[in-house]
């Protein structure tokens, strides 16, 4: 009787921790696995130039930023400290080459679409991240986001803005 409640009780326990796990914002999208694979090869390069600790901090601020269009999803005061290391490394993100601009452009999309993020914020965190040569925009599009499911509305967005000839080149030259 006393080892059937204690195997019992352990279940039960067992059970509320993994459902408190499911329940963190880290767990609770599927796209979750981009967001985590930029972050480590991020935390990985950053640490050339910062300790381990601050460079998962920053890395971790960067990461959220870019992958939750920059409105945050959660609250942690160790990210919050960090975050004007973090400012200052974001226009040098390009530099790192953690994802090619296609890749992440196509991660993005898929973000926005489970986490229904507003068209008006999707374009202006998209161009903010075209200015600092992470993603592409207007006619550099990738094509493959158009056949995305529910991804039809993001892609005009990012098709939208009109690029010159001078600009596509400049930003082509800067992720070469």
């Amino acid at each position: 009787m006393g080892e059937s409640l204690l195997i019992g009780g352990a279940l039960l326990l067992g059970g509320i921790v993994s459902g408190l796990v499911k329940s963190h914002p880290f767990y609770k999208h599927r796209s979750q696995k981009f967001k985590d694979a930029y972050q480590a090869k991020l935390w990985q390069n950053l640490q050339a130039e910062y300790s381990e600790n601050e460079a998962y901090w920053i890395s971790r601020a960067l990461t959220d930023y870019i992958y939750d269009f920059n409105k945050r999803l959660y609250e942690d005061v160790h990210i919050e400290r960090y975050m004007s290391h973090a400012i200052k490394e974001k226009n040098n993100l390009y530099r790192q080459r953690i994802e090619p601009p296609n890749v992440l452009c196509e991660e993005l999309v898929l973000r926005a679409i489970e986490l229904k993020v507003p068209l008006m914020l999707f374009f202006s965190h998209m161009k903010e991240l075209h200015g600092n040569y992470l993603v592409p925009m207007g006619k550099l599009t990738p094509g493959s986001i158009e056949s995305m499911p529910g991804a039809s509305t993001y892609y005009l967005e990012l098709t939208k803005l009109p690029l010159s000839t001078k600009q596509m080149t400049h930003y082509l030259d800067m992720i070469d």
